[in-house]
């Protein structure tokens, strides 16, 4: 088991890396902490907290990480702590509950292809949906996605052995492979408006903040912004490599229930919290049942594996917790599942769709 780190240690490791990207001579641990010390100690607390923030996350998996391994942890703990002090404020500057009950968020969750030790991530399945608090949701976008043209050669068993045991979306099936046209119509939605090379040249794109869970088995918000600037790089590779990697902003889903329920005085339940339930545990509650994945997962009946089916139940988690709280009214079909009569579930994923049960053939 590697060692644990202390905050100082990535503070100093930083400090190094960034030598190294200017050309100059690698500076020895010791002979850097001589030097930067008086500094250390006279930095804030906020300004500290990215440092700990690498600590934790090093500690919490103690194993033995390649330097490599070391600086990609500390950019992407830079993002989760820009994406922190962004929620933040952004709840901050919510003036009421009415507004919060009306706010728009996007939930996101993507399988990957995915080969692990080469650190390759690139989409298998995009799902995003749209929704607020009162209105449950109002426009969903699901994409699967093929890399048969694309994928190296080499990486070829582990990553049909990630997909195996993860989602079954296999790089050497026949599916859609037009990145461009994919990325255009996922910036779409996004935008909620239209996107098109045009505008993609020349407007700059101010995303909205993506929310997924922080990390579960196979995937984690690191790995999902990767595919994401992976997809983007592979449809425009003339695209400056710095605007891929700041295009996507992804967000803890975790974090976003957290401060929903601070907004509204909303404390975890002791009896969850005694229990050892984790607010990931609220928002992966029944994650089971047919009805709520995409075609592709539902006709091999392994709907549980889809990203649809994930983000669909995150939504409907969330709006269930806080109902229990607030006296939030559920609407069937926008806020949760209805229970159809062939045993199946069904949410309406367009704001505009009939409500009727004739429509929605239950009784």
């Amino acid at each position: 088991m590697a060692p644990k780190k202390n905050p100082f240690f990535f503070f100093l490791d930083c400090h190094r890396s960034d030598a190294i990207d200017k050309g100059n001579k690698p500076l020895s641990y010791k002979h850097l902490a001589d030097k930067l010390s008086p500094i250390w100690l006279t930095m804030t607390d906020d300004e500290k907290e990215k440092y700990k923030v690498l600590a934790d996350k090093y500690n919490s998996s103690r194993v033995t990480e390649s330097l490599k391994q070391i600086n990609d942890l500390q950019t992407n703990s830079y993002d989760f702590w820009n994406m922190q002090k962004y929620l933040t404020k952004m709840f901050e500057c919510i003036p009421n509950d009415e507004e919060l009950l009306n706010k728009k968020f996007i939930l996101l969750h993507i399988n990957c292809h995915t080969h692990d030790g080469e650190q390759y991530y690139f989409p298998a399945e995009i799902a995003a949906l749209e929704f607020s608090l009162i209105k449950g949701v109002s426009r969903t976008y699901h994409q699967v996605i093929g890399i048969s043209k694309i994928y190296p050669r080499g990486f070829a068993g582990g990553m049909r052995q990630f997909s195996d045991q993860f989602h079954q979306i296999s790089c050497f099936n026949d599916h859609p492979d037009d990145y461009q046209k994919i990325l255009l119509e996922f910036l779409t939605f996004l935008k909620d408006e239209s996107i098109n090379l045009t505008y993609l040249q020349e407007s700059p794109l101010d995303l909205p903040y993506l929310f997924t869970i922080e990390s579960e088995v196979g995937m984690n918000i690191m790995k999902t912004k990767n595919s994401l600037e992976r997809l983007y790089s592979t449809a425009f590779p003339k695209v400056d490599a710095e605007r891929c990697m700041s295009v996507f902003k992804i967000g803890s889903a975790e974090k976003l229930l957290l401060e929903i329920k601070k907004k509204l005085n909303i404390h975890l339940d002791p009896q969850n919290l005694s229990s050892g339930r984790s607010v990931n545990d609220i928002l992966e509650l029944d994650m089971y049942g047919c009805g709520l994945g995409c075609k592709y997962h539902e006709l091999r009946d392994i709907s549980f594996r889809c990203s649809k089916a994930r983000i669909i139940q995150w939504m409907s988690n969330i709006c269930n917790h806080i109902s229990t709280y607030t006296g939030l009214l559920l609407v069937p079909g926008r806020h949760v599942a209805v229970q159809l009569r062939s045993g199946s579930k069904m949410i309406i994923e367009n704001v505009n769709s009939p409500l009727s049960k004739e429509d929605l053939n239950i009784d």
